[in-house]
């Protein structure tokens, strides 16, 4: 039987007709009703389905997660509101359904609850407290992203340049494209040039010899490779543009954090870069805001499924709680290629620990645990690995990390010195 939480809305009613068409038992009533969490732990329900557009969805969702013998929880979230989906997960929900939703989503979703709880009886996954980490968003909710985020909205309407830094795979072009969507060009032709592949004299040249695309947003990708006499042209354009007509192009840019050593070194004009970075907005690197990752996952393992024909797959806690510990040196792009592989080639709709453990490369080395060997010796080898990372992510705190990695403070201080761990700051 499903228990579902929802607001009276055609939402509720047109899952409440999948649920029917298909046979499915449930019970709907409004998740801020006071007896709630009382109905949802009573005996027969196998899921719970929450809208997160519910005002007290989070309240439901805090109250149920310290309660013993959980059911695994469906939520069904706003894309605009990605805060609440991240802070779902947080408390424990196992999979988001994101709106509009298709019937085929949400009983896909159902079924991966159910292989969810037969591996959480194996795998003790279920009974994993929620994960210690903030609330997420599009970029992340993380508080630095949500700084990114406003600083986008607010340059989104204007016309100024403005300087996108941050490592490869921190989604550069991702914000310039946000930028030119939300601003009044969004109908207008968004144009990437590559500045470091040798053709960038070819597409900008024309741009800037009297054949300009007025209206449109260029986009100069790793523009510190720019040759010198491009610079010395644009940095002209851009001065002469600044009190031109308002409908001229736009010039958006990106670099890597190292951009202004270029600038010292005489690589890039110090003149060229003043102009071009009249805002400038700095990326975090994925690594610096592990609380991002869970979100993220989740949805590049969705958008993954889709693209290549899949079953959707959502991830169980502990695949989570590794994903977010480990360091990727390829930011975004690289979650996004190791959810591509495990929507490809983990035939379960609930990818587990040892899952992630077997695809999972850095920097084109091969995946953890290597073709030769057992999977058992993989999780052995990695396990002194991924207890060091969360005593590192946690700088010590032995507290924080063992409520993290699911075990009693005591058994972490037993685990530390059976695998003669030593983690930076330890005395």
């Amino acid at each position: 039987m499903i228990l579902l939480l929802a607001p009276d809305t055609p939402d509720r009613a047109e899952v409440a007709a999948f649920l029917t068409e298909r046979r499915q038992l449930f019970t709907a009533m409004d998740p801020y009703t006071a007896d709630a969490v009382k109905v949802a732990r009573a005996e027969g329900f196998g899921a719970i389905i929450v809208d997160l557009i519910a005002p007290d969805a989070i309240k439901f969702l805090k109250k149920y997660a310290g309660q013993p013998d959980r059911v695994p929880v469906v939520c069904i979230a706003d894309r605009r509101q990605p805060s609440a989906s991240s802070e779902a997960l947080r408390l424990g929900a196992i999979d988001i359904v994101t709106r509009p939703f298709r019937a085929d989503e949400v009983m896909t979703a159902l079924a991966n609850a159910r292989e969810f709880s037969a591996a959480a009886e194996r795998n003790n996954d279920l009974a994993a407290p929620p994960l210690d980490v903030p609330v997420d968003g599009v970029f992340g909710a993380s508080p630095v992203m949500r700084d990114v985020l406003g600083i986008v909205r607010r340059v989104a309407a204007s016309r100024c340049a403005v300087l996108l830094v941050g490592e490869r795979g921190t989604g550069r072009e991702m914000v310039a494209r946000t930028i030119h969507g939300h601003g009044p060009r969004r109908h207008n032709p968004f144009i990437r040039i590559a500045c470091d592949d040798g053709a960038s004299e070819q597409e900008l040249g024309p741009l800037l010899n009297g054949s300009p695309r007025d209206g449109a947003t260029v986009y100069l990708d790793n523009v510190g490779d720019l040759p010198l006499d491009l610079q010395i042209r644009l940095e002209d354009y851009l001065r002469r543009a600044s009190g031109g007509p308002a409908d001229g192009m736009r010039f958006l840019a990106g670099a890597q954090p190292r951009f202004h050593d270029r600038v010292e070194r005489g690589i890039v004009r110090a003149d060229f870069a003043d102009a071009l970075s009249v805002v400038r907005i700095d990326l975090p690197p994925l690594r610096q805001r592990p609380q991002d990752i869970p979100l993220l996952a989740l949805f590049f393992l969705k958008e993954a499924c889709r693209r290549n024909t899949a079953p959707l797959k959502t991830f169980s806690r502990s695949a989570l709680m590794l994903l977010a510990a480990l360091p990727w040196p390829g930011n975004a792009s690289e979650l996004r290629s190791l959810c591509e592989r495990i929507a490809v080639l983990v035939p379960r709709g609930v990818v587990l620990l040892e899952d992630v453990l077997a695809h999972v490369r850095f920097d084109g080395v091969e995946a953890l645990g290597g073709p030769k060997e057992t999977l058992r010796q993989a999780r052995d080898r990695f396990e002194r690995d991924y207890v060091a990372a969360v005593l590192q992510q946690h700088r010590g705190r032995m507290g924080a990390a063992a409520r993290q990695l699911g075990i009693e403070r005591t058994n972490l201080y037993r685990k530390i010195k059976q695998l003669n761990i030593r983690w930076v700051g330890e005395s």
